[in-house]
């Protein structure tokens, strides 16, 4: 008898203290937004917002609830109460980038037209050399009328200086966008998801298998960065349980 009395207080207790939390993500302007990544760190638990913006996960009071999704800023809340959750996501401005550029376009065509018409030298680019390309710079001018020989290129293709120049400039923008990387994700998150954080950069690099982790990186997309990472995390903690 005490020991039923035992088990049926455990069932209770698990009723009491396991609970789903639920609830909705909208945007700034109220926007439900499907397709959100959502985390509790406490659990490790995951799931996704439904078409409608709603979520259903396991949790507690207490526990470190996380939202990620692509083009909008990583939030997180603590649960508080059993109501339901509402919870908005900040959009990144990316129209604005996209302006800027344009604006930035605009100005250097200007730039470029005012030292043409007083006759000023370019200034200096960053140096790197083109590549010679075998099809380009070697068999079009070839075939072309009338043909032409370019014997530097033929050079650089059969000495290999043309892969070389490739996989330096390849180097350089890999080096460039974990830079960016590093100084962009919350390396936090990961860190509670299990990621020590003497192995961020070993697993940044496992990530980067991921076409669309390069991708997100290239475009310098955090929103969509970290969605791409977190679906990484248990391939790459698996892989490095079993060393």
């Amino acid at each position: 008898m005490k020991r039923l009395l035992q088990i049926i207080f455990l069932v209770l207790a698990g009723f009491i203290f396991s609970q789903n939390i639920s609830g909705n993500v909208m945007s700034e302007d109220e926007v439900m937004i499907s397709k959100v990544l959502i985390v509790n760190m406490t659990s490790n638990q995951r799931t996704y917002s439904d078409a409608y913006g709603k979520f259903v996960i396991g949790g507690n009071i207490g526990d470190e609830i996380r939202f990620a999704k692509e083009g909008y800023r990583l939030a997180k809340t603590i649960i508080t109460s059993n109501n339901f959750q509402v919870v908005q996501l900040e959009k990144i401005p990316q129209e604005i980038e996209e302006v800027s550029m344009i604006n930035k376009r605009i100005a250097e065509s200007q730039e470029e037209k005012l030292r043409k018409d007083i006759g000023l030298p370019k200034g200096p680019e960053k140096p790197r050399e083109k590549p010679a390309d075998a099809v380009d710079d070697i068999v079009k001018p070839l075939i072309g009328i009338p043909p032409m020989l370019n014997f530097q290129a033929i050079y650089d293709v059969v000495s290999g200086k043309s892969r070389r120049l490739r996989r330096l400039y390849k180097y350089e923008d890999l080096q460039e966008g974990l830079a960016w990387v590093k100084n962009n994700v919350d390396w936090e998150y990961f860190r509670d998801a299990g990621i020590e954080p003497k192995n961020m950069n070993d697993f940044l690099m496992f990530a980067l298998q991921d076409e669309k982790v390069l991708m997100y990186m290239k475009a310098k997309n955090i929103g969509g960065l970290t969605v791409s990472l977190d679906n990484n995390i248990g391939a790459y903690l698996e892989r490095i349980s079993k060393k």
